[in-house]
């Protein structure tokens, strides 16, 4: 096999005299890879000249996005400074209690503190639930 730069010094003789050689062997498929090759090249070819038509230029594009990105940029940075400057004032919890009796304890205090707040509530749904039968009854 040669190489590129061996088969480019080559004459049109030479290189005909290589392509006549039928003890080469061929891909069934070559012709058609040929085919989808060229007309790749083809459409190509056409959407460059497309482009070149319709004015948009790689100068414009560049210049759209500097215009988005510098601003995105700014956004990004200024939000990951913000989200860092909450981060630090937000408090994460410590643990309190080293000894688990005194974590327990202070958890039925907490539990039976929502549960007094949750009965005061319930009397008074309970005292309100015939005034708002009477208004429900009225309207209808």
């Amino acid at each position: 096999m040669k190489r590129l730069e061996d088969i480019e010094n080559l004459s049109i003789s030479e290189l005909e005299r290589i392509a006549s050689d039928e003890s080469v062997k061929v891909p069934a498929t070559l012709k058609h890879d040929i085919a989808v090759t060229a007309r790749a090249l083809e459409m190509a070819s056409k959407e460059e000249e497309e482009a070149k038509e319709s004015g948009l230029s790689r100068k414009r594009y560049r210049k759209i996005l500097r215009m988005i990105s510098y601003p995105a940029a700014a956004v990004a940075i200024l939000t990951i400074g913000m989200h860092l400057s909450f981060q630090d004032s937000i408090r994460t919890p410590k643990d309190t209690f080293d000894d688990p009796m005194m974590a327990y304890v202070q958890m039925e205090q907490v539990f039976g503190f929502i549960s007094e707040k949750m009965s005061t509530g319930m009397d008074i749904a309970d005292a309100a639930e015939p005034v708002i039968d009477k208004t429900i009854n009225a309207l209808r």
